[in-house]
């Protein structure tokens, strides 16, 4: 769906990047969550491309301490790694993360 979204919206370079925040983030809200659904959204404006999931669980999403022996515990710092902005709600339901898109020619 994400790839459909993004060549519509002449973004296909963001394909790979939304892949993976999509399945770091939805296996986080699966894994650790306590929420009854996993929600996802796209969407961009001028500056930037979008990406939320919820979970519903009031449990805010902690890195790990990175351990190179350990075979999970990096989704959030490879996230971070990749987008521009990573922001977490309030409540700790919900996970923002936005790659900064190329100037538009005017």
């Amino acid at each position: 769906m994400s790839c459909a979204l993004l060549k519509l919206w002449g973004l296909p370079s963001y394909i790979d990047s939304v892949e993976l925040l999509i399945s770091e983030l939805v296996t986080n809200a699966l894994r650790h969550g306590e929420g009854p659904a996993v929600g996802v959204r796209i969407c961009a404006d001028a500056d930037y491309l979008h990406v939320f999931v919820r979970d519903g669980s009031p449990r805010t999403p902690v890195p790990r301490p990175l351990d190179d022996d350990s075979e999970d515990g990096r989704g959030l710092h490879l996230v971070a790694a990749v987008v521009d902005r990573l922001d977490i709600s309030d409540d700790g339901m919900t996970v923002h993360c936005a790659l900064a898109l190329p100037e538009r020619a005017a």
